[in-house]
């Protein structure tokens, strides 16, 4: 795999919130239902998951910046001899290519012909018991060893329409492993939250579990909705007639329009709260909504509304922006 920082397009002195951003607009721009059919961005893809899923994760990321990991977290060698881990190929220890169980068998059987008594004795017996097989004690270099590791976890996004994360949804999310799966999404969910999907990562070696995705929740934008807490914000035109003399008028929420009574004289700010239409929490207890009026004048200028106007201020003038005592 390709240098990390150089996939995200980062120096190493990226901080962590770099790279968070940095990898939000990259998997917005490669992710492969915007390239339907297109396996070079899929790869472009894949590479910017597992470059986040490195760096994201500060501990591997100083192994790696350490150069004791390389890019796809597998321990690295520095030079031969006892190394600190294991590599594709390679025996338990640190020489690539090499199985200490076979050195030491050699070595073993060299000393035999040139060291052993007159019976034949295995010069390594009295180390371990059991002939050579006795350095299975010690240091494990007898037989190579297994060590069970958890899978490494993986990470996604999945954006969502405002109303989908209030209510709550269920939606499809491919994961870097190139699994696809239906996800529940609870209700509330913000935007940057993060979903756990236990045993959805990489595979466990050596019969380890599997590890766990997750999944960041993105949510777009809404031209009408906005969030504060539980409850939800919501900015509504009126006519001006509505304003005053009254009206009742449909106002939208997530679970689809109510009507609302618009008092007499109302002004441009008067705010109508409903209640229970707002967001539910982790206990089922929901939010309310607020709905803000905004008196609107007709679009096109009209000539006998201007003169009524006129004509009406001069009779009855009034001021709106006179100091308080």
């Amino acid at each position: 795999m390709k240098d990390p920082y150089k996939v995200l397009g980062l120096t190493r002195e990226a901080t962590q919130s770099d790279i968070k951003s940095t990898y939000r607009k990259l998997a917005r721009q490669n992710h492969p239902d915007m390239h339907q059919g297109d396996t070079k961005a899929e790869e472009r893809f894949k590479e910017i998951q597992s470059a986040y899923q490195l760096l994201s994760n500060e501990e591997k990321r100083a192994q790696f910046d350490r150069g004791q990991i390389d890019a796809e977290g597998n321990p690295t060698f520095r030079g031969g001899g006892f190394g600190g881990g294991r590599r594709r190929g390679a025996g338990a220890g640190g020489a690539a290519g090499a199985n200490f169980h076979d050195i030491f068998k050699d070595f073993a059987s060299q000393a035999r012909g040139g060291r052993a008594g007159a019976g034949g004795e295995d010069p390594f017996s009295k180390m371990g018991g059991a002939g050579f097989g006795g350095f299975g004690g010690f240091g494990g270099f007898g037989e190579e060893t297994h060590p069970k590791q958890k899978g490494a976890t993986v990470n996604c996004w999945l954006e969502l329409d405002f109303a989908e994360a209030a209510r709550g949804c269920k939606k499809s999310v491919r994961l870097p492993t190139g699994k696809e799966l239906s996800v529940n999404v609870p209700a509330g969910f913000e935007d940057g939250q993060s979903l756990r999907l236990k045993g959805q990562g990489m595979p466990g070696l050596n019969g380890a579990p599997s590890g766990d995705a997750m999944v960041e929740i993105h949510i777009k934008p809404d031209p009408m909705f906005s969030r504060k807490g539980n409850n939800i914000h919501l900015d509504l035109p009126i006519t001006v007639p509505e304003a005053v003399m009254g009206a009742k008028i449909e106002a939208p929420t997530i679970d689809g329009p109510v009507h609302v009574k618009v008092p007499e004289n109302a002004n441009s700010g008067t705010t109508l709260r409903l209640r229970g239409r707002g967001i539910k929490d982790k206990d089922g207890n929901r939010g309310d909504q607020y709905v803000k009026l905004r008196v609107m004048l007709p679009e096109k200028s009209d000539e006998e509304f201007k003169e009524f106007v006129k004509s009406w201020a001069k009779r009855k003038p009034y001021s709106v922006r006179a100091k308080k005592n």
